[in-house]
Formats: structure tokens, C-alpha cells, sequence
């Protein structure tokens, strides 16, 4: 067993000489054959390794969890390894927080592990999943619903922060009997959790029940899915490259914690690659490391919809918002209500307009311009027959737009929808008015008030200059 771990942390270069490691200890089998394999490397090998052991009392168990605790460290002050002890009432959190036991039970227990490496300035975090913990995600995964990145199992190594602290899993290829028969070999007495053996738990259904059933059909099967899993994972591999650089080019927009696609290329991609950039881009926005294959199809139909606009809640407090050409991912409320503004406009001068993000220049020209060819974010008007002093304000109810040339109103609300202005953005936009007139709605039309003519004396010459956050809205 030594051997094999070891061979299996050389060849994948998990644990490097020097590092602080944070193993996880629950106390029993995996976790004590971990901890005891770790330390023995660690003195015949000499790795230099400092070895830090978190143990977890969720609270579930009463005295038998506090029996769990009391072995793991007598179990540390054997090996002499640094023991950290923590006790959390994960029942409670759960009735708080609406969260399932194995999920809450994570989250707080991760949680832990971050803080110690962090005070210990650990790099990696070791964990003790073998190859029947593979067989059985997988398989939960299967039954539950899941792609080929969730058939792949558990990953040697992935990070937990960032370039900071890496999760390793040096006993993946070695099977429950096998650590079982190392903790007998050499002494260890395990604890073992009863609620392993509670069938109200549908992962221990398939642990149970299932499993030996697949052993009656072929006793091999273990070795068959893993061998399948890490054909799939390759696979997945090559396929997630091909989806990072199709993300790049259908992109819009990155901040943190929000992405903005361009549906339109994102449609023209094959099927295959758009569910790979759904589970990257639900991976980016939010905190959550596995996303159900019902999340990314209910994504994907978001997508290809016939109705111009669209919202999707996903958990994680996240929203997926289609408008027009546009997919838009960030956690719900991050786009706060904006109040109601009026500026009074300076001319000549310029105008901030916070609210919005967008400057506002005004200035007399000295000869006329040719208004009609001017961008969308520029306008001109005759100066004396404006109906009163210019204010920026945002949209109110009723507002209307005198459309040039054809004597007849539009409702704002249904020119900027013409224009696909997103609802998000419609109360922020800055409208110019005259009094109680709006006379120009920048970057979407200017309207039929104070046009210039051969009269004309005094040219107004107004220009918004819009934000990089607006990019999105009228690229």
C-alpha cells in the first residue's frame, strides 16, 4: 500500500517536498489510512512534509461524534501530528440556511479546512477518497442526471483557492479493501459513522443495495466504470479546451461574478460546445462546483427561446437573463432600482450624470452641422426654439417622443424596445428634455423638436459620452 500511494503522489506530483498539508481526518478507515500512509512516507521518504489534521464534529451524533473526535486526536498525538478540532451545529445551519445534510456538512466543513491552511500557510489540502468513493459518484451522478464532466468522477487535483490551496486525493486508485486490510495490518482501530449504514441516505442505498448487485452481474464492474470514467475524462478534457476558446469569442462581457454573451454567435456553436460553456460560464458566476445537467438544459432552452426577452433562477441565488441579443449571468439584485433624477443641464458646459455612468457635453456652434448624419450619442438643435430649459432626467410614466418627419408620438417605453434597449438599463438612461418635452433619447433617436433649418442662428450641439458598462447595450 505505501508503494502504490506512493508511486501513484510521484507520478501525478500531488504532494511536493517542503509543503504544509492539511489532511482531513473524520476518524475513520480512509481518513486514519491517509493520515498514517502520509506520516510513514513523510519519515522513510523524507519528504519534509508538515502535516496538519482537521477534524469536523457536525453534531449529528451526540457521543458517538464526540467518541469520533476523541480517536482522532489520540490518533494525532501518536503520529505527533497537529491536531485542529472543531465543533459546529450543522443542524442548525441547515435549518437556516434551507440546505440539505451532505451539503451543509460540506460547505461548513471546507470552510474549516480553508481557515487552517490559511493559518497554516498550507498549499495543498489531502483527502481520503479511493476508488468505491469514485464508483459511487459516479454512479450518484448518473442516476441524478449529468454530463460527461460529472461521468469523468472526482478529479486527482483541483484548486480550492485560487493559485493559493490545491485538493488532492492521493488514494483514489486504491480500493475500501484495500485500506481496510492496511489499518488492520498495521494496528489502527477506525471508528466507524452508523449513519454510513442509515438507508435514508440515497447515496448509502447505492453503497448497500446497489453495488452488490452490479458485483452479481460482474465482479469487475468497479474497474470497468473507473476505466470508462477516465477515457470520459480525457475526452472532456480535449472538449473543455475547445469550449474555453469558443467562450472567448462569443463573450461580451466579464466583470466579477457577471458574464454578457452574445447569443447569436453562442448559437452558431455546436450543441456540444454550448453546454460546455454553460457549465464553465455557471462555474465563473458562482460559488457552486457541480451544476445539474437540468440547470444547463434549462440554460440552453433560455437560450435558443423565440420571445425577445427571458429570466432563469438558478440556485445560488443566481439569474440568467436573455434580452435580445444578449445573455446575461450575475447573481440576483445585483442590479439595484435607480431613482428618480433631474439635472438641470449646463450649456455651454458638461454634465455627470452618476446614476447613469454618462458624461453630457453641450456647446454653441458657429456654423450649422449636418445633423441627420450624426451618430446616435450626438445631436443638434435650433437653440431659440427649444420649449423650455434643458434638464437630463431618467424615464418617467407617459413620457413620449415627437418622431421626426411623421407629425405622430411614440411611446418611450416602445421605442426602447424598438431600439432593444434592456429593461435593466431603461431607467438609467439619461433622456434630454426641454421643459416637460423630451427631445432626445441618446444613443437610441433624437425627436422632431427645434430642428434645425436655414433660420437657424444658434446651433445646440449636444453629445453623451457613455461608460464601458453601456458597451453591452449599444455595441
Amino acid at each position: 500500500m505505501l508503494a502504490s500511494v506512493h508511486n501513484e503522489i510521484r507520478r501525478e506530483k500531488l504532494l511536493l517536498p517542503g509543503e504544509t498539508i492539511v489532511v482531513g481526518l473524520s476518524g475513520g478507515n480512509d481518513s486514519t489510512a491517509l493520515l498514517h500512509i502520509l506520516v510513514a512516507l513523510n519519515k522513510n521518504y523524507h519528504y519534509g512534509w508538515k502535516l496538519h489534521a482537521v477534524h469536523l464534529n457536525h453534531c449529528f451524533r451526540g457521543e458517538e461524534a464526540r467518541q469520533d473526535a476523541l480517536y482522532a486526536q489520540e490518533l494525532c498525538e501518536q503520529l505527533e501530528v497537529p491536531f485542529h478540532l472543531f465543533e459546529f451545529d450543522v443542524p442548525a445551519y441547515m435549518e437556516q440556511t434551507g440546505m440539505g445534510g451532505q451539503e451543509a456538512s460540506r460547505e461548513v466543513r471546507y470552510g474549516f479546512y480553508r481557515k487552517v491552511a490559511e493559518e497554516q500557510g498550507a498549499t495543498k489540502l489531502a483527502l481520503a477518497h479511493h476508488a468505491d468513493d469514485q464508483v459511487e459518484t459516479i454512479l450518484f451522478r448518473f442516476v441524478r442526471g449529468t454530463r460527461l464532466d460529472g461521468l469523468s468522477g472526482m478529479p486527482k487535483r483541483r484548486w480550492l483557492e485560487e493559485g493559493r490551496i490545491e485538493l488532492v486525493r492521493p488514494l483514489l486508485p486504491n480500493t475500501r479493501q484495500e485500506l481496510e486490510a492496511y489499518c488492520r495490518e498495521n494496528g489502527l482501530s477506525p471508528r466507524e459513522d452508523s449513519s454510513n449504514r442509515s438507508r435514508k441516505y440515497k447515496r448509502n442505498l447505492l453503497r448497500l443495495d446497489v453495488m452488490p448487485l452490479l458485483a452479481q452481474v460482474n465482479e469487475r464492474y468497479r474497474e470497468h466504470i473507473l476505466e470508462a470514467a477516465e477515457a470520459i475524462g480525457q475526452d472532456q478534457s480535449f472538449l473543455e479546451r475547445l469550449a474555453k476558446e469558443q467562450l472567448q469569442s462569443v463573450m461580451i462581457a466579464q466583470k466579477q461574478g457577471e458574464i454578457v454573451i452574445d447569443n447569436d454567435k453562442f448559437q452558431k456553436c455546436d450543441v456540444a460546445l454550448q453546454r460546455r460553456m454553460i457549465t464553465l460560464i455557471l462555474g465563473y458566476v458562482s460559488k457552486q462546483t457541480e451544476w445539474s445537467s437540468q440547470h444547463v438544459e434549462a440554460v440552453l432552452h433560455l437560450s435558443s427561446g423565440s420571445r425577445p426577452s427571458a429570466e432563469l433562477h438558478l440556485p445560488e441565488q443566481l439569474l440568467v437573463s436573455r434580452v435580445y441579443g444578449r445573455i446575461h449571468f450575475c447573481p440576483r439584485g445585483r442590479e439595484e432600482r435607480i431613482h428618480m433624477y433631474c439635472y438641470e443641464l449646463p450649456v455651454p458646459g458638461t454634465a455627470w450624470i452618476a446614476e447613469s455612468g454618462v458624461w453630457v457635453h453641450t456647446s454653441y456652434l458657429e456654423r450649422p452641422m449636418d445633423w441627420e448624419r450624426l451618430p446616435e450619442n450626438e445631436a443638434v438643435f435650433d437653440a431659440d426654439r427649444l420649449p423650455g430649459p434643458l434638464y437630463l432626467r431618467n424615464r418617467k410614466p407617459g413620457d413620449r417622443l415627437a418622431l421626426f418627419g411623421s407629425g405622430t408620438e411614440k411611446k418611450l417605453k416602445e421605442l426602447l424596445i424598438d431600439a432593444k434597449v434592456p429593461r435593466a438599463w431603461r431607467d438609467r438612461l439619461p433622456l434630454l428634455a426641454a421643459g416637460d418635452v423630451v427631445i432626445w433619447v441618446p444613443g437610441v433617436r433624437r425627436s422632431a423638436v427645434a430642428p434645425v433649418s436655414e433660420q437657424t442662428r444658434r446651433f445646440l450641439h449636444v453629445r453623451a459620452e457613455f461608460g464601458e458598462d453601456w458597451r453591452e447595450v449599444f455595441s
